[in-house]
């Protein structure tokens, strides 16, 4: 019968550990050993190498809410969204008050007017709102709410 164990490299469990002189047994020390021919990914060499390898993101998604007085602060934002940064408007904390989360949803909408991208509704209480920045792109045939399609899915 062909030993499995030492076919694959592993030791054998069924045999006891054989003491060496000390009484204690032999380990074997992780990581790379001198002659290898591997990469040790840990070496800063590879670090410093994947820093100048990586670009640096251009865009970064920018989350909103309403603060303390329930308003929603859009100053300025025309400028992130023209560079191509993602705006997420959360209203979830206006449950409460529908009339304050009309109005905010109201200032989002004219946002997105403004700056002639749409605005999309993320959960279907509208209380998650997306501003996709300029020259992003969103499916808006595949996909409702971020998931594929249940009509397609149903389909197939």
């Amino acid at each position: 019968m062909v030993n499995l164990f030492r076919l694959l490299g592993l030791p054998n469990p069924n045999t006891t550990p054989k003491a060496t002189q000390g009484g204690s047994l032999r380990a074997t020390e992780p990581g790379p050993k001198a002659g290898n021919r591997f990469h040790d990914l840990g070496e800063s060499r590879w670090s410093e190498r994947t820093e100048r390898i990586t670009e640096r993101p251009s865009r970064r998604v920018i989350y909103m809410e309403p603060d303390g007085l329930h308003r929603l602060h859009l100053d300025g934002v025309e400028g992130n969204l023209s560079m191509g940064d993602m705006v997420i408007v959360d209203l979830g904390s206006l449950n409460h008050m529908p009339s304050q989360q009309s109005v905010c949803s109201r200032r989002a909408q004219d946002l997105g007017d403004r700056t002639n991208l749409n605005v999309f509704a993320l959960n279907e209480d509208d209380t998650l709102l997306m501003i996709p920045g300029a020259k992003m792109r969103v499916d808006t045939h595949k996909h409702i709410l971020g998931s594929p399609s249940l009509d397609r899915a149903i389909e197939n």
